[in-house]
């Protein structure tokens, strides 16, 4: 199989996915890490296909460090964010089918590997039909045990309800442009939630 794992992240969100790659490869199948120009090197040295998502990881980690959570962004910093969301988003689809930058080898995702924080992997996958598996080195997945690591919540009693939060807010942030993108990239119809 060809195997895209879309990772969006730091060099500590990437590292991992470079162990799943190396064990997909062990099996057989080609893969390719989509991830921020920034760790093509890291890419290549390990031994992985590479091709170059949109954002910057040094813009969305600084953001997340200085506010130390989703929740608290302020008016100055929304297009700032949603820009670095934007650029992740076009590039995904690219990522999935266009040839091997370098070499030019035709690339067409079979199966598609995503971190959360790349919003749009879900559209893409129903726009390719190929299934989709998406996990992440932290918790995203409800759970009263703790908050979502973009939240700010403290209280045990809202932490369920962070996951919600914290979904709905960025939803709000991005169906303009994930909705585009299903139109006019994906040629599907847009979703409301």
């Amino acid at each position: 199989m060809q195997i895209v794992m879309l990772i969006v992240g730091t060099h500590g969100d990437v590292k991992p996915f470079i162990a799943i790659g190396k064990r997909l490869q062990d099996y057989g199948h080609r893969v390719r890490l989509a991830t921020h120009s920034n760790f093509k090197e890291f890419v290549l040295t390990a031994g992985l296909e590479f091709y170059p998502l949109g954002g910057d990881p040094k813009v969305l980690a600084g953001y997340m460090v200085k506010n130390k959570g989703f929740l608290s962004l302020g008016p100055s910093e929304i297009p700032v964010q949603r820009n670095q969301m934007k650029e992740i988003i076009y590039s995904l689809i690219p990522s999935c089918k266009e040839p091997d930058m370098d070499s030019g080898i035709p690339f067409k995702a079979d199966a598609i590997i995503a971190n959360p924080p790349a919003y749009g992997h879900t559209h893409v996958a129903e726009a390719l039909k190929v299934p989709i598996h998406i996990f992440f080195t932290m918790p995203w997945t409800s759970t009263s045990e703790f908050p979502h690591p973009l939240s700010r919540v403290k209280q045990q009693a809202g932490y369920r309800l962070s996951y919600q939060l914290v979904d709905s807010l960025i939803w709000l942030g991005i169906r303009d442009m994930i909705n585009d993108v299903r139109k006019k990239k994906l040629k599907l119809r847009p979703v409301t939630y």
